[in-house]
């Protein structure tokens, strides 16, 4: 006996394939012609904040190049962080779920490597060279260059709201949680679903005779997750257009390069009146003249 085929051949439309004329009338097949204009609402899938905590921590840098020899001009300095590198695992960077408190987690961090850019003036203002110093924050040696009871200790631990969860790397045997840096390096320039680290830096001395920096750092933990909203629309964004002209083709020089000025005022003749306002009136100046040349109004200043 033949047997019968499961129902394997259903076909599930989504809302959008379906006619959108649900009151009658004509349809509309989206499939086959698409609806052009801007909607009143946006169905986005958006990358939403559910917790953050942030801590700051301080320490020295020392810098490799000798700043007096290398910019003898060198007045301040600026700095942001470029990348930060951790490692898992005991006595490094740690993520688990709380036994009793299922919708939380505990963080763990030590070890985070960061990588700065610092940015080096003169006095007016000019960018003299970049620097991609290294420093240790959190050091679980508390012998290390960088380690300090007080503004860097060897670790911290922290509780963050994680109720969907948090990241996976599945490329082991096991899935093993992770935390995603989100930098301005490539490749950990994005946020993602699950738990984040992001710095921001500021300098707080620039030693130009020691060649150190001090450079205080906050850490921020946020979970985050995508999550679909429908939000109202205002339209595409107008985006600006810009001019290929070179910035030299100015007023300026568009006048420099065209034609002489000539004062072409007519000066009147030293008698009498000789129909003077006919003449602006002929150019479009005053109120014009009657049929005898009389002026018929007076004629506005011009």
């Amino acid at each position: 006996m033949a047997k019968r085929k499961c129902g394997c051949n259903s076909r599930i439309v989504s809302n959008v394939c379906q006619c959108m004329d649900r009151n009658g009338g004509n349809g509309i097949d989206v499939c086959a012609t698409p609806i052009i204009g801007d909607p009143n609402l946006l169905g986005v899938m958006a990358p939403l904040i559910y917790d953050e905590i942030g801590i700051n921590l301080c320490t020295s840098v020392a810098l490799e190049e000798d700043i007096i020899a290398t910019y003898p001009t060198a007045n301040s300095a600026s700095v942001s962080v470029v990348n930060l590198d951790y490692e898992y695992g005991e006595g490094n960077v740690q993520i688990e779920s709380l036994t009793s408190r299922q919708n939380c987690c505990l963080i763990t961090l030590s070890d985070i490597t960061v990588t700065f850019a610092i940015r080096v003036y003169d006095c007016c203002c000019r960018l003299l060279g970049t620097l991609y110093p290294t420093a240790l924050y959190l050091p679980s040696d508390t012998a290390a260059p960088t380690y300090d009871e007080d503004t860097n200790p060897s670790s911290v631990e922290l509780e963050l709201f994680t109720p969907y969860g948090f990241s996976y790397d599945v490329t082991g045997a096991a899935p093993t949680p992770v935390i995603n840096p989100i930098t301005f390096a490539q490749g950990s320039n994005a946020a993602t679903q699950g738990v984040n680290l992001f710095a921001n830096a500021k300098l707080l001395d620039f030693d130009t005779e020691d060649s150190t920096v001090t450079v205080g750092v906050t850490f921020v933990l946020q979970s985050l997750y995508y999550v679909g909203y429908k939000v109202p629309s205002a339209g595409k964004i107008d985006i600006p257009k810009g001019s290929i002209i070179p910035v030299d083709d100015s007023e300026c020089r568009r006048f420099v390069a065209g034609e002489l000025l000539n004062l072409a005022i007519k000066p009147l003749d030293l008698g009498g009146a000789a129909n003077e306002q006919c003449l602006k009136r002929d150019l479009g100046i005053g109120e014009g003249c009657n049929v005898t040349g009389v002026a018929d109004g007076t004629i506005p200043i011009t």
